[in-house]
């Protein structure tokens, strides 16, 4: 009888799977096992089960353990494999790379289980302990006079008392409490039930999507910001969702657009399960949220780019929030980009896919304006009163900055403050200032491990990389010259924070970027201050530019754009007029007008003609015709080698053997020379890289499929840390 063998995936960066001897488990494809790899034991999936290796059977291993319970089904290797071929990745490790952490690892993963209590039988308040008074809150919250209330969930009681744990111990000892196992899911708040009439545009999209919502078809939802996006979201899924037993994925770009998008989403569709996944979870918390979705309980999952491989079995509809925002795009291990993913996931399962943005990305306004996505318009706010805000510029160049502020912008916050409204300023640049310059000698203090100037962070009285990671106390006098006179030069948002509380003493000034907000809590409490009018001044980063909805902020100020405007990368135009159209956006979305104040010493630039003007379509499709006349995306595609190591003459070594095979494979595929980054030394690595340009996908793909085996065979690509980027979007 012919041996069963498991062809299993490892994270190994090896283009093969490996063969294993089954003894005895009972095996499917999709579980995990743990196999004996390089004299280390390793945690795989099983991809294939054959009867015939070409492995030597005196050398065939053995398989250790097979985990119960599939991960991957067939319609999921399919995406895994595709993903392998686009990117040119190792298999095994982009399989391994789509699981939570806790499946990857050797030891049995297991989710905190959850409970609802309930009393058994009623209780004498007067009985209990006069000065234990959480179990005597915790009493009253489980009965009402001498009935029995039903249950509480663990998170109810944790809102009585964080102290909950101990009372409900004590209810046991008595022996008069009911425990359940639950779901750890959380209810659906009720917080926002009022149903928003919809205006005849979003009566027209939802109707446009579900005429052909049992087929695939890419959707481009291009809506002014405002303009109900999230309310379209949502209708869509009331409909998909009450027809048939089935799921439904959203995407957002950054974690701090997911907590407002649940609570949205929980209070508009209590009656679904909802779990999120993204990386301020704990990694059991990720578990749990992991394996809701794919035994299909939670019928929303709501997560960032990882979350476009969770397993979700009755996949109906996949959205996508702010599809433009380069955080879809992964910057290490495999460089996918997670909106094509979903793409591909949804042309694969048959169903629609909608992509909503203010300012779509140039990739997909290109494919909407050729007809092969669907292109759907929002044109208007969805508060009937509210109107777009005005866009001005300041010429700081006639109207010099005080401490970074000019005296237009300070008297119209003074304003603001006055009539009892908010203001929000924009700069994208953490820590106190950017660079600590001396006088005398004019050095700037550098980063030791990168090409990198250090930033100021004044409170903590550290410089910062914010690169890669290094600090170090602000010296006290000048490394070169001894001279004591250092001082910070440029604004960066803590410094920005200390103008604003010189300048308006008796205002409440609120900053939002990594610094302040540190964990997943801190920034729903600041957002919901806002709300709640408690902060007069917002200072920010691109945190806040876009999916927050402020009705009481009607000003934005715009501190420093300029160094984007001539910037070598030709995506970089493109960027700041999707995050100065975003950030503007939080302006004037109730009844109270807005106003935009861009702070700028070339006011006469295009791309603010195009931006007072609002229009987005005129700008795009001017950029479209740009790229189109420079051979750049979206019209053809690029692929950057990247390449580092300790010494730069490795790197180059390497990346000229590199154009050598190349030029020897195909004529139709442009390699330039071997270029330094931008940022030249990273974290003590020396970097180099080399782009590829062709004109057609499948004549690329073709010409990579010959060239990465080459690449692996060179002497030198094991000494040195080397990567292949797909459709790259930083350079």
């Amino acid at each position: 009888m012919k041996k069963q063998i498991l062809r299993v995936g490892l994270d190994v960066p090896l283009t093969r799977l490996f063969d294993y001897a089954n003894n005895g488990f009972k095996a499917q494809v999709g579980e995990r096992v743990v196999v004996s790899f390089a004299g280390r034991n390793l945690v795989g999936v099983i991809v294939e089960i054959t009867d015939t290796t070409d492995v030597p059977e005196n050398k065939l291993k053995v398989v250790q353990h097979v985990f119960d319970g599939v991960v991957f089904d067939a319609n999921m290797f399919k995406l895994l494999n595709f993903c392998a071929s686009y990117y040119h990745y190792p298999l095994g490790q982009a399989t391994i790379a789509a699981l939570p952490l806790r499946l990857r690892q050797i030891k049995p993963a297991k989710t905190r289980k959850s409970y609802a209590y309930a009393l058994s039988r009623p209780i004498d308040i007067e009985s209990l302990p006069k000065r234990q008074a959480v179990l005597q809150r915790i009493v009253l919250a489980l009965q009402d006079g001498a009935s029995v209330k039903p249950s509480l969930s663990e998170a109810q009681l944790a809102e009585i008392s964080s102290g909950w744990r101990k009372a409900i111990a004590t209810l046991k000892e008595m022996d008069c409490l009911q425990q359940t196992e639950v779901v750890a899911m959380k209810a659906g708040l009720q917080t926002e039930n009022v149903e928003p009439t919809l205006n005849a545009e979003q009566q027209q999209v939802i109707q446009s999507v579900l005429s052909e919502a049992n087929l695939f078809k890419p959707w481009l939802l291009y809506g002014i910001t405002g303009s109900g996006k999230t309310e379209v979201y949502i209708q869509l899924l009331k409909v998909v969702l009450a027809e048939r037993d089935a799921q439904a994925l959203i995407l957002v770009p950054e974690i701090n657009l997911t907590p407002q998008l649940e609570s949205r989403f929980r209070s508009r569709l209590s009656e679904y399960p909802l779990a999120t996944l993204h990386s301020s979870l704990s990694e059991s918390e990720r578990l749990q949220s992991w394996q809701l979705a794919s035994t299909g309980e939670a019928k929303i999952v709501i997560g960032t780019r990882l979350s476009v491989f969770s397993a979700m079995p009755k996949l109906k509809m996949i959205l996508i929030d702010e599809e433009h925002d380069s955080s879809y795009k992964q910057q290490d291990g495999m460089r996918y980009h997670a909106r094509d993913i979903a793409i591909m996931r949804a042309k694969q399962l048959d169903i629609p896919i909608v992509m909503g943005s203010a300012t779509p990305s140039l990739e997909t306004w290109h494919l909407a304006k050729k007809q092969q996505y669907g292109l759907l318009r929002l044109k208007e706010r969805a508060v009937e009163s509210a109107q777009l805000p005005k866009i001005n510029c300041i010429d700081i160049g006639k109207s010099p900055t005080e401490k970074g502020l000019s005296p237009i912008l300070i008297h119209e916050m003074r304003e603001r403050i006055k009539r009892g409204e908010q203001s929000l300023l924009f700069l994208n640049r953490r820590g106190y200032a950017p660079v600590l310059h001396c006088s005398a000698c004019q050095w700037v203090a550098p980063c030791v491990r990168c090409s990198a100037r250090l930033v100021v962070h004044l409170g903590q009285k550290q410089l910062k990389c914010h690169h890669c990671g290094h600090e170090q106390r602000i010296p006290v006098q000048c490394p070169d010259c001894g001279n004591p006179d250092l001082s910070p030069v440029g604004q960066a948002t803590q410094r920005l924070e200390q103008t604003l509380v010189d300048l308006f003493p008796t205002a409440n000034i609120a900053r939002v970027d990594r610094d302040s907000i540190r964990n997943k809590d801190a920034l729903t409490g600041l957002l919901k201050k806002v709300h709640d009018r408690d902060v007069d001044i917002l200072v920010g980063t691109q945190m806040l530019a876009k999916g927050h909805d402020f009705p009481h902020l009607t000003l934005v100020g715009v501190i420093d754009t300029d160094t984007a405007l001539f910037s070598p990368d030709f995506r970089a135009s493109e960027r700041l007029f999707s995050q100065l159209m975003q950030v503007s956006g939080r302006a004037g979305r109730a009844e109270k007008p807005g106003e935009v104040l861009i702070q700028t010493t070339f006011p006469q630039h295009a791309l603010f003609d195009a931006l007072r003007a609002q229009d987005y379509e005129v700008y795009a499709d001017a950029l479209l015709d740009e790229r189109n006349a420079m051979q750049f995306p979206p019209t053809s595609y690029f692929a950057l080698l990247k390449a580092e190591a300790s010494t730069y003459n490795q790197v180059l070594a390497f990346l000229n053997e590199s154009v050598a095979l190349a030029q020897q494979i195909s004529s139709d595929v442009m390699v330039y020379d071997p270029l330094r980054p931008q940022m030249e030394r990273l974290n003590n690595m020396e970097r180099g890289q080399l782009l590829l340009q062709a004109s057609s996908r499948a004549v690329f793909h073709q010409f990579l499929r010959q060239w990465m085996p080459q690449l692996r065979a060179q002497k030198l690509a094991n000494k040195i840390r080397w990567v292949l980027d797909i459709d790259p979007i930083e350079f």
